[in-house]
């Protein structure tokens, strides 16, 4: 059996045995269904790399539950340091924000950047947008209808989150685009 073949099928099992209990433990540390969800893609993304680099594993639940305790730790320290970002509610009445801005932020059409940042993504990523995020399908649905394995799904959904996170960040409100 080839390398990659071989790294394949680990990885089924793996993912089809390890899948929920691994979201169930991250999910118990984390306040986001998303943010568990986010942390177990992680997970086997990394165990499927080093399973493709020809590494071998004893005890593959153990590697798989400590490389998703590191991600639990790393998204506590992103919320950590996104809190620190934040002004309390009883402070924010201080913080100057001037009418210009408010009004500014009145102007924006939220949806028309929604629309037009979803018709930069391919017909797939449309498609997988649509079952994940409008329909709630979850990634053993989306998989069986798209044909394609659960890892699959995953990595395809991840992908497309990132993505779409890029295209947030880099999106220019003024020029309506990049």
């Amino acid at each position: 059996m080839s390398e990659k073949k071989r790294a394949d099928a680990l990885l089924q099992e793996c993912y089809d045995q390890y899948r929920i209990r691994l979201f169930n433990y991250c999910l118990s540390r984390l306040d986001s269904r998303e943010a568990a969800d986010d942390c177990v893609q992680e997970t086997f993304i990394v165990f499927y790399n080093k399973l493709l680099d020809g590494e071998e594993f004893e005890n593959p639940r153990a590697f798989l539950y400590r490389t998703a305790d590191n991600f639990v730790k790393r998204q506590k320290q992103k919320e950590a340091v996104e809190l620190k970002r934040s002004i309390p509610l009883d402070e924010a009445a201080d913080v100057g924000v001037t009418d210009e801005y408010l009004l500014r932020l009145d102007l924006i059409d939220y949806e028309e950047i929604a629309r037009i940042l979803l018709n930069l993504l391919t017909d797939e990523e449309k498609q997988i947008y649509d079952l994940r995020y409008i329909q709630k399908i979850g990634v053993e649905e989306i998989s069986d209808k798209l044909r394609i394995s659960r890892p699959a799904a995953s990595m395809r959904l991840m992908r497309l989150r990132n993505k779409i996170k890029d295209m947030v960040y880099s999106f220019d409100i003024e020029k309506k685009g990049g």
